[in-house]
């Protein structure tokens, strides 16, 4: 939590804008838009607001989508659908896609949030997509645009616009909220926050201007300084500046020279995603290593020295880790805000760190190192000089399920834009695909996400010997060629989003290979690949046998394992490959049923994260099937549709003395009565997401004592809380109707 920035000064606002959401007084569905300049905090206010159980129980579906500004209103909805409907979508036209949605949409008070720069025309041509029968619905717009036009007559409007603070208390309440985080930091920083407050207050108000945006940097960059020398020097630096602009880029400037070497080419590397993308933490971890930016450091992997850089960077205030809504942990996403972005572009392009392609043409590149595709017009891409010196390849594409393909289940939340070209065949993107692997050969990055380049990855990819990061994601690709296995430097590939569900033999003569992401069918035989940290996702093939003790004894680094679509009669064997995964830090398991004996294991000394979906059940010859064993490690547990007992429960919160975080998800649970009465000294974090069935929770001393987020929803009306007074509060902070409605 404490990297997550707190909302201060905007109370106000914030009321307003629930008022907005939630009123029922409206004869129409309402357009609201959040309007102010970059770094006001828009998307701060509205995600606060889009987060509180009022408004996640008040509306029947919601959606928000950060994207590449100036879409059109046809691939706004493309990607509004998907979240919508969480699933597979296919269409053919726009008519096709309007339909879906109004299907998708009607007779429910729906919620969209749209955070991105859309042209007035657009916004009320994608207005124009939505039903209008339900006047609750909302629509809302995250814009830095002044002069807005109404929306059509069917829709009622509201603005709220946000400017800088006026302010100086609360400018000063924010640098000290983002300075000191967590109670160890207060508690240690007592001192200077007196100072702060004393004999620095209108320092800060006058070189930040109020700017939301600059308190955040200024505070992220004086937390990595000493008080009061080096505070000194920064405001000496920064003292003077009365233009706005430039206080906010002497600001930017000062928080990237502060940075170590190896840390501002890690930073810079956000150019290469579009302004707003959401990018995938580790994705982005294993692109640092093949670029060579990371190198094992005090006994730690370069994994490990690449979590502590994206730590670095979020400690710092100049990256951001937002909450996403059902993320299983390992799939965080981080981004940067659209000012910092501008700012980072700059200093890629003084530094001829990476050539940015975002117009109707291709420039002639010949000497360029890295280039990232940027646009919105096509998503075929015709590089028709060769690229010589290029070391890294990029592009950040929606995919468009269109022609009947469907897109895998899961929803991509990096959304980028398309590509300029005009429309191609497959062959043709295929010959483009071929030309770059022939006139590149000293490729260390391929990152093409949403780029169509046709059913099968040229034979061709042998070429790029120096090939580290192979990643071609969200697209029609189906077949992955044997010549894969001469890429000996290979140490990442990620096949997700495709239609990939087999890798060649091949693969397994990659003896650098780390990770590997996609629906993948794993045979039982593997081959050495001693340094595999990674495999997500994977299940057994059923033709070619399933899995047994050595399918993972040579993976000796394996720490992340994902199995999918688990076949209820390979359940027990796969427990037993499994057992010899000595390292584990997270498992995934989903599949009909799993076994009960998967908490017997006596050798998952390392394991912290554990995320269960499938009925749980105890093995058919078990005579004593509720043994537990201690897992003295695991910090987050997540059970979905495991239709387990208070039994279970129980024995959880004995045996797992160390958990922080656990979930109950949709039919994990079986029973009326859910009750925590002992154990689970360590929990922090509960959400219990369950159903109808479910008529009462208690939770009773001296159960859950360091408890402090409790989220409870897809409750029944006549849901009975028994829960002692700390809890109550916890409760009237993040669910006030629950509370109400708790004290009846």
């Amino acid at each position: 939590d404490d990297f997550v920035i707190p909302l201060v000064g905007r109370a106000a606002q914030l009321k307003y804008l629930g008022h907005a959401l939630i009123s029922e007084k409206t004869k129409h569905p309402m357009a609201i838009s959040v309007t102010g300049k970059s770094g006001v905090g828009k998307t701060k206010l509205v995600k606060e607001r889009y987060e509180r159980h009022s408004t996640k129980r008040y509306f029947d579906i919601k959606a928000w989508v950060t994207c590449a500004p100036n879409l059109n209103a046809s691939n706004l909805m493309k990607l509004i659908l998907p979240r919508l409907i969480g699933g597979s979508v296919k269409w053919s036209t726009d008519d096709d896609l309007r339909t879906m949605l109004q299907k998708v949409l009607k007779n429910k008070k729906y919620l969209l949030v749209i955070d991105a720069e859309v042209s007035s025309t657009e916004w009320n041509i994608m207005i124009d997509y939505l039903p209008t029968d339900n006047v609750n619905s909302r629509v809302v717009r995250i814009t830095q645009a002044a002069d807005l036009e109404s929306p059509p007559p069917y829709f009622e409007e509201e603005n709220i616009e946000l400017h800088h603070f006026e302010e100086q208390d609360i400018t000063v309440e924010l640098f000290l909220a983002t300075l000191f985080m967590s109670d160890k930091e207060k508690h240690c920083g007592d001192l200077v926050m007196e100072a702060v407050k004393t004999n620095h207050a209108k320092f800060i108000f006058d070189v930040t201007g109020g700017l939301p945006l600059a308190v955040v940097l200024l505070s992220g960059l004086l937390r990595t300084k000493e008080y009061p020398g080096e505070w000194w020097k920064v405001f000496k630096h920064l003292e003077g500046n009365s233009n706005e602009r430039k206080r906010l880029d002497n600001i930017l400037s000062m928080c990237f020279d502060d940075l170590p070497h190896g840390l501002k080419s890690c930073f810079l590397y956000f150019v290469g995603f579009p302004a707003s993308t959401l990018v995938k933490a580790r994705s982005l971890v294993c692109m640092w290593m093949a670029e060579g930016f990371l190198r094992p450091k005090e006994g730690k992997t370069m994994e490990k020295v690449g979590e502590r850089y994206l730590h670095e960077l979020i400690h710092r205030r100049l990256m951001n880790l937002p909450p996403l809504e059902n993320a299983a942990p390992g799939d965080e996403r981080v981004t940067v805000q659209t000012r910092v972005h501008d700012f980072l572009v700059l200093e890629a392009q003084e530094a001829n760190f990476m050539e940015i392609h975002s117009g109707d043409d291709v420039p002639t590149l010949s000497t360029a190192r890295r280039l990232s595709l940027q646009n919105h017009m096509d998503k075929y891409a015709d590089l028709a000089e060769p690229l010589p010196k290029l070391r890294s390849i990029m592009s950040n594409f929606e995919k468009e399920s269109q022609g009947g393909a469907e897109t895998k289940k899961d929803i991509k939340t990096n959304v980028g834009a398309c590509i300029p070209f005009p429309r191609k065949a497959h062959a043709h993107s295929n010959d483009v695909m071929q030309k770059l692997l022939q006139g590149s050969k000293f490729l260390r990055v391929i990152f093409l996400d949403g780029l169509e380049i046709g059913k099968k990855l040229p034979p061709e990819i042998s070429n790029v010997k120096h090939l580290h990061y192979l990643g071609i994601t969200s697209c029609s690709i189906d077949e992955i060629p044997s010549s894969v296995g001469n890429l000996t430097h290979l140490e990442t590939l990620d096949v997700r989003g495709t239609s990939v569900t087999r890798l060649p033999r091949e693969f397994r003569r990659i003896p650098t290979l780390r990770h590997v992401f996609g629906s993948i069918i794993l045979p039982r035989r593997v081959g050495n690949l001693e340094q595999l940290q990674t495999l997500q996702e994977v299940k057994p093939d059923e033709d070619g046998g399933v899995w047994d003790t050595t399918t993972f004894a040579c993976m000796k680094h394996l720490q992340s394992l994902y199995i999918w679509n688990l076949p209820d009669k390979n359940a027990q064997a796969v427990l037993a490959a499994i057992y010899e995964v000595k390292y584990l830090v997270l498992l995934s398991i989903e599949g009909k049923v799993i076994s009960l004996e998967l908490f017997t294991f006596s050798n998952f000394t390392r394991l912290q994260v554990m995320i269960l979906k499938g009925k749980i059940e105890p093995p058919l010859n078990d005579s004593n099937p509720l043994y537990f064993r201690k897992f003295s490690t695991l910090t987050k547990l997540s059970l979905n549709k495991t239709k387990v007992s208070q039994y279970f429960i129980n024995k959880l919160s004995v045996e797992l003395p160390l958990l922080a975080s656990l979930a109950l998800l949709p039919e994990s649970y079986e029973e009326r009565c859910l009750a925590f009465k002992d154990g689970f000294q360590s929990l922090k974090e509960l959400k219990l997401d369950l159903d109808m069935c479910v008529e009462e929770i208690v939770i009773e001393d001296p159960a859950c004592p360091c408890l402090e987020k409790l989220e409870i929803t897809n409750y029944s009306k006549g849901l009975h809380l028994k829960v002692r007074h700390n809890i109550e509060k916890i409760i009237k902070h993040q669910d006030y109707y629950l509370y109400k409605k708790m004290k009846i």
